[in-house]
C-alpha cells in the first residue's frame, strides 16, 4: 500500500473515532499546546486558559513534558488531554488528525487556539471554515514561525506579546508574499505576572544579589553569565550570582564554584520569595520575544540586566528601570555583563532609583486585569475590543 493510502486510511479511521465521542458541554474551545513543564511559555498558556475556564475548554498536549510541574494549572481550569505518545507516533499521529479534526467540526462556532505547536496547523486544513482558528506566536527564531507560514490565510487571528514580532511578521510576509490584508489579523496582548500592591521594599546586603531564571537552551547562552560570575569572583566584585532552573550543565565546570544552582521551581510563593531577594536579572539571550522573567522580576522591583533583544525594549528603558546591553559577540556580552554588575554593586543609588522604576512599569502594564478581559474577548466573541489590533 502506497504511503498517500496508508495516511488516507488512517485519517479516515480517526474520523470514524471522532464520530462516536460525544460532543462536549459547555463552551466548544481547543487549546493546542506542546507541554505543562514548567517554563514562560507555558505559564502564559496556563494563564490563557485560566481566563475563560468556567465552560471547561480542553487542553490538548501534543510533545513529551520533561516534567509535570505545571500540569496541575491547566487542570484546575479545563478538561486535560496528554496526546504526546500518539502525535508523534508514525501512524496515529494521522488518527488523531482525522478524530479531532472531526470532533471539533461537530461543534456549533468551536474555537481552537494554538502556541509553538506543529500539530495544530497540521490540523487547521481539516477544519471548517466556521471553526474560529486563533494563534499565539511568542517570537521568532524557534521555527515555529516557519511552521506556520504556509497555513496563514487558515487563520483568524494571530496574537503576539512583542512588538518586535509584529515587526518580524511585516517582514517575513512581504519577504514571502503574503499579502497585507493579513496584518489586519494581527493582535497585540501584553502577557500577565501578579504584581504586589505596594513596592517590595528591598534589603539590600553588602553584597548584590544577581538572579538568573530561565531555561539552559542554546539561544539563552547561560554560559556566559557563569563566566561573568567567575570573572566577578577573581576581581573582587560583591555580587552572588543565583540561578533558577535546570542549568548547571550549561555553565563551564570551572565557573561552576562561583554560581548558585537552585534547579527548577514551580511553586509560585518560592519564586516570589527569590524575587523579592534579588537585586538584578540576568539575561544574555541571542534571540526574545518578551521573557516571562523580565515581567516577573520588575514586579518584585528586581532590575533587568539584558541583552537588547525582541521585545525587551519595548518596556526596558535603558538607564531608567533596567540596563540594556548590545547584542554583540560573546566577549563583548560578557565584559558588558561584568562592567554593569560593578557599577550597579557601587552605586546602590542608581540601583533604588531603577527598582522603584521597574517596579511602577509593572504595576501599569503587566497586571492581570487587562489580560483576561482581552483573551475573554478574544476566545468568547465578546463585544467590546480590549485589546490592540494592528492597523498598516
Amino acid at each position: 500500500m502506497s504511503s498517500y493510502l496508508i495516511v488516507k486510511t488512517l485519517t479516515l479511521i480517526g474520523r470514524a473515532i471522532g464520530l462516536l465521542v460525544p460532543r462536549k458541554r459547555g463552551a466548544a474551545l481547543f487549546f493546542f499546546f506542546p507541554y505543562y513543564q514548567v517554563g514562560g511559555a507555558e505559564k502564559v498558556h496556563a494563564d490563557i486558559v485560566a481566563c475563560v475556564g468556567g465552560g471547561w475548554p480542553w487542553v490538548i498536549f501534543t510533545c513529551p513534558s520533561k516534567d509535570r510541574k505545571f500540569k496541575h494549572l491547566f487542570e484546575e481550569h479545563a478538561k486535560v488531554f496528554d496526546l504526546s505518545t500518539l502525535a508523534h507516533h508514525r501512524y496515529a499521529h494521522y488518527v488523531c488528525l482525522g478524530a479531532l479534526s472531526t470532533f471539533i467540526n461537530r461543534h456549533h462556532r468551536a474555537v481552537v487556539f494554538g502556541s509553538n505547536n506543529v500539530f495544530f496547523y497540521q490540523l487547521l486544513p481539516s477544519l471548517k471554515k466556521e471553526v474560529r482558528r486563533i494563534d499565539m506566536v511568542h517570537a521568532f527564531g524557534g521555527d515555529i514561525e516557519l511552521v506556520s507560514l504556509p497555513y496563514v490565510a487558515e487563520i483568524d487571528r494571530r496574537v503576539i506579546c512583542s512588538r518586535k514580532t509584529l515587526d518580524d511578521l511585516k517582514d517575513q510576509y512581504a519577504s514571502q508574499g503574503v499579502g497585507p490584508r493579513f496584518l489586519s489579523r494581527i493582535t497585540f496582548i501584553d502577557n500577565q505576572v501578579t504584581v504586589p500592591d505596594a513596592y517590595p521594599a528591598k534589603r539590600r546586603s553588602a553584597r548584590l544579589k544577581v538572579l538568573y531564571v530561565g531555561r539552559g537552551t542554546e539561544e539563552k547562552r547561560v554560559h556566559l553569565i557563569g563566566e561573568a560570575a567567575h570573572r566577578c569572583r577573581q576581581a573582587a566584585i560583591p555580587a552572588d550570582f543565583i540561578f533558577v532552573g535546570e542549568v548547571s550543565d550549561c555553565i563551564e565546570a570551572e565557573h561552576r564554584e562561583a554560581c548558585t544552582f537552585k534547579g527548577e521551581i514551580a511553586d509560585s510563593n518560592e519564586m516570589s520569595r527569590i524575587y523579592d531577594e534579588a537585586d538584578v536579572l540576568v539575561l544574555t539571550s541571542r534571540y526574545e520575544g518578551f521573557p516571562m522573567a523580565i515581567m516577573e522580576a520588575m514586579a518584585h522591583g528586581v532590575v533587568p540586566l539584558s541583552t537588547d533583544v525582541g521585545g525587551i525594549s519595548h518596556h526596558v528603558k535603558s538607564g531608567a528601570n533596567g540596563i540594556l546591553m548590545k547584542n554583540d559577540d560573546e566577549t563583548g556580552v560578557v565584559n558588558s555583563l561584568v562592567e554593569n554588575i560593578e557599577r550597579l554593586a557601587e552605586d546602590r543609588a542608581l540601583l533604588d532609583q531603577m527598582s522603584r522604576s521597574a517596579y511602577q512599569h509593572a504595576r501599569t502594564h503587566f497586571a492581570p486585569p487587562r489580560f483576561r478581559q482581552a483573551y475573554r474577548r478574544l476566545l468568547l466573541q465578546e463585544t467590546a475590543q480590549d485589546c490592540d489590533e494592528y492597523k498598516d
